[in-house]
């Protein structure tokens, strides 16, 4: 660290003895074409120069600014464009350029504040939109992010929805807001119907949101067009099954085990169907294969299959099964656990 603390310095005096003749447009240039070769401390010590020069001309803190971006040197640059922004309120670029430094230094309302700043005189800037759109959620800001997504879906249509879906998705999961972007999604479909990625959106999204009886309208509709696309099925049966159409739902899942008759959580699907139906010493048998195949969702299954072999009269392993239930984080053990397996 010393070392190049020292060659800095060393390269700061030897560029100001041989830019001190230079103009302050030379020295402009000079610094933005050393930015534009990723030698960061060069382009910094001329437009220090510059700066020194000029220091009521704003461009010169702008782009000093920049560079400092392009260093990840963030704090700074906010400091510089600070500047530059009260030596120069209409610059509107500048906005944008602090939206980026706040942005990275987590100072998000400050961020959020800039790039509306910047969209509002620049409405056209697809990447300040895309920009926008993701600091909303940051920022719980969920009209924003409406606003943004129609904007971005108006201008470049499905790929929006191909390139950040997942995310979104991911994000309002995690936070329990699937309503909410449920209702984001909602009048997007219905100005857009023809589009399959919105309406594939708003299939997964309104099962999240755990809004079946819509969702299974809408995937009755998308499989009448693509009957073999395995993942709707697969929203299909898992909508029937919590809207308790146990049968339709182990219908479907058979269906599914035909093509993949090793999958582990189908093999938990069908055997918690088994179960809701009482056909205690099947649910046994299709649950120890969900579990032995590893499922997804293992303190479910041993839930389930406590309860087909509790049912079968075999307390001893049922007890098992809900130990390990509840070791695996299944809340609902307990309840079997207590009423079952504690010693009066």
């Amino acid at each position: 660290m010393l070392k190049r603390l020292l060659s800095i310095l060393l390269l700061s005096v030897l560029i100001s003895q041989s830019t001190a003749q230079y103009s302050f447009e030379q020295l402009m240039s000079f610094g933005m074409r050393s930015d534009e070769k990723g030698d960061y401390a060069t382009a910094i010590v001329s437009l220090d120069q510059a700066v020194e020069m000029k220091p009521q001309e704003d461009l010169a803190w702008v782009t000093r600014g920049v560079v400092r971006v392009h260093m990840r040197d963030f704090g700074s640059a906010v400091v510089d464009f600070n500047k530059a922004i009260l030596l120069n309120p209409n610059r509107t670029q500048t906005y944008l350029y602090r939206y980026i430094a706040y942005r990275e230094t987590e100072n998000f309302q400050f961020a959020y504040s800039d790039i509306n700043r910047y969209l509002g005189e620049v409405t056209e800037d697809t990447f300040a939109h895309i920009q926008r759109m993701d600091l909303s959620l940051l920022l719980s800001e969920y009209e924003t992010f409406q606003t943004d997504l129609y904007w971005l879906y108006s201008k470049i249509g499905d790929a929006v929805i191909s390139e950040y879906g997942q995310q979104h998705l991911q994000y309002f999961e995690k936070n329990k807001q699937c309503k909410t972007y449920a209702n984001v999604l909602g009048p997007l479909y219905q100005k857009y119907p023809e589009s399959k990625s919105v309406r594939q959106q708003y299939i997964a999204t309104l099962f999240h949101a755990e809004q079946y009886a819509p969702c299974l309208d809408l995937l009755n509709l998308e499989l009448a067009e693509n009957p073999n696309n395995v993942n709707l099925r697969k929203y299909q049966g898992d909508a029937l099954f919590f809207l308790n159409r146990i049968e339709e739902a182990a219908t479907v899942y058979t269906l599914l085990l035909k093509s993949t008759p090793n999958d582990p959580d189908l093999l938990a699907d069908y055997g918690h169907c088994l179960l809701q139906q009482e056909k205690w010493v099947e649910a046994d048998e299709w649950l120890s294969k969900s579990i032995k195949a590893k499922n997804s969702s293992p303190a479910y299954a041993y839930l389930g299959r406590g309860i087909a072999r509790y049912n079968q009269g075999k307390l001893g392993l049922a007890c098992v099964d809900w130990e390990r239930s509840y070791q695996l984080g299944e809340k609902a053990a307990k309840k079997w656990l207590d009423a079952h397996c504690k010693e009066k």
